[in-house]
């Protein structure tokens, strides 16, 4: 590959990375320009591994799958937007996995992935403050202050974005003690963003992985005494947190009703909402449990349903699944669910038995997330799942914690 093709090839990935935070429509732009450049790379023995990955074809697998269903959806409409929403499943693994990677592209890719969390961050806070200072601090809360992605997303994305300062920069930049004082503050401003996020489940993400990215960070230090005294620190943090951010934790006083027939059906309530749309997706998934109603008819399938049975709020806001497994095996039906468990949770059982803490970490954030969102059924949800799930699985825990 000539020299300039190769820069670019390298270039726009780390751009990728950088944007994503923000969330922009630029996204699919630098995407579809990475590919064209690729195209000038493309090198025959690379492609062959690469078409050979059982990682590709996982996700290969999920793509066609969808354009099959989509083909034979009655909404063409839906079933057009699910084929070109899903292009990244090809798109990306095609361009991980057919192409050479050398460690420090991946690094440069995870450092832009933290300078542009860090900078999106600071963005938001300060037209938090900008519209406070005129008397608003509500855009201090939840999604009037995330306005670049769902708060759920972004919290998901900050919660990784820590896991890789605080694991990886005191080893890359061992040397750099600069870098290193400011990691650590990124990593407030992380943590503070996540609570003004104000998101439920981006709350309780964080409480569950906080704990596990310590012990793996400490794990050769602790003994029973230091264990003691980690858990001491996150009860603390969590009550310094609670004391705070009271608005964000009042959120999870919702979480409380677990029972749908105390919920109105007229209700918006996220949690409320999400009990009454799970019930009604468990008797559309019977009713179509080998073949699905298709991508393309699954969320009118629930719509239907939620004018059927007096669910007005979710009607009225047209609301998906709620679900991506549930919104999954409505539109694809079992053999898509089947997939999207392997290459969800299949995928985090595997990071336990190879030893790879981040690609664990990853599928344990896409999970928690899956059970309550359909995240691919967004373009913020989908880049940050494909993108990560290549990275991931194309680089090993130790190539990434080697100095050089």
């Amino acid at each position: 590959m000539s020299k300039f093709f190769k820069l670019m090839f390298y270039f726009f990935p780390a751009l990728f990375c950088f944007c994503l935070p923000f969330g922009t429509l630029i996204l699919s732009a630098i995407i579809v320009l990475w590919t064209v450049i690729a195209l000038f790379n493309l090198d025959i023995t690379n492609l062959k591994k690469g078409l050979s990955n059982k990682h590709f074809w996982w996700l290969l697998s999920f793509f066609i799958l969808t354009v099959i269903s989509a083909l034979f959806s009655s909404n063409k409409t839906e079933a057009g937007f699910s084929i070109e929403i899903k292009m990244s499943f090809i798109l990306l693994p095609f361009l991980f996995f057919c192409f050479n990677w050398p460690i420090q592209i991946l690094k440069r890719c995870i450092v832009s992935f933290v300078s542009g969390c860090f900078f999106s961050c600071l963005a938001l806070i300060a037209r938090a403050f900008y519209f406070a200072s005129t008397g608003h601090t509500e855009y201090f809360f939840y999604t009037q202050f995330s306005v670049f992605i769902h708060a759920s997303y972004f919290a998901m994305y900050l919660i990784l974005a820590i896991a890789l300062v605080l694991i990886l920069y005191p080893t890359w930049f061992k040397a750099q003690k600069n870098i290193i004082y400011a990691s650590y503050f990124f990593v407030g401003v992380f943590i503070i963003t996540i609570f003004l996020c104000s998101s439920k489940l981006g709350i309780l993400s964080f409480f569950i992985a906080a704990p596990l990215i310590l012990f793996y960070k400490f794990k050769r230090l602790l003994n029973f005494k230091k264990i003691g005294i980690l858990v001491i620190g996150i009860i603390l943090l969590g009550f310094l947190s609670y004391k705070l951010f009271p608005n964000s934790f009042n959120r999870l006083s919702s979480l409380t009703t677990i029972s749908s027939s105390s919920i109105d059906k007229t209700s918006s309530e996220s949690t409320a909402v999400r009990i009454l749309i799970w019930e009604q997706a468990i008797i559309i998934i019977k009713e179509n449990f080998w073949l699905g109603t298709g991508v393309g008819d699954a969320n009118d399938a629930l719509y239907n349903s939620y004018e059927k049975n007096g669910l007005t709020g979710a009607f009225s806001h047209k609301l998906n699944a709620h679900n991506q497994y549930f919104q999954t095996f409505i539109g694809l039906g079992l053999v898509g669910f089947l997939i999207l468990v392997v290459i969800t949770l299949g995928y985090l059982i595997l990071g336990i038995v190879n030893g790879n803490f981040f690609l664990f970490l990853f599928s344990l954030l896409i999970v928690l997330n899956f059970f309550v969102e359909s995240m691919l059924q967004t373009s913020a949800g989908i880049l940050f799942f494909v993108f990560f799930f290549c990275l991931f699985n194309l680089v090993t825990e130790e190539e990434l914690l080697n100095e050089k």
